[in-house]
């Protein structure tokens, strides 16, 4: 009987520890410390041009050789792509294409050879485009938005 209730108290343990990691798991990382978040958010009053774009700037603050994001998306409208890329020679280093309505996406970005004299750009292009929501969430704090291109 001894060993019963020994039995029972530990797999009774175990649930419990089971039960916090897998709540932890789930829970939403809160922590802004580490991280630089870029948002774009477009209705069908931003601009009356089709397709049109909107850009955001960024650029790191030394050389990397690797930098990872994770994006959010939501969109009502016929195409959108969205672009990361040298904003100087306008070279794409990452890039996705979505058609019709998303209702919510997370998508990963990894980008390779960040230098920290380069000035970069996250660009969306959409054509009759109702709304979109797009958020990038970069795991660095090496990252800076910037509010006007390099001189």
């Amino acid at each position: 009987m001894k060993n019963m209730v020994i039995l029972f108290v530990m797999l009774l343990s175990m649930a419990g520890l089971t039960a916090c990691v897998s709540a932890n798991a789930n829970a939403p990382n809160t922590s802004s410390e580490n991280n630089t978040t870029i948002e774009m958010k477009l209705d069908e009053n931003y601009d009356d041009t089709d397709p049109f774009i909107n850009e955001r700037l960024f650029c790191v603050s030394e050389d990397l050789s690797t930098l990872t994001a994770e994006g959010t998306f939501e969109m009502d409208g016929e195409s959108g792509i969205l672009e990361v890329k040298d904003n100087k020679t306008k070279e794409v280093l990452w890039s996705n294409t979505w058609e019709g309505s998303v209702k919510s996406e997370i998508f990963s970005i990894s980008l390779e050879n960040l230098k920290k004299e380069t000035e970069y750009a996250m660009s969306f292009t959409g054509t009759k485009i109702s709304y979109a929501t797009i958020g990038i969430s970069f795991e660095s704090d090496l990252v800076q938005e910037r509010e006007e291109p390099l001189r």
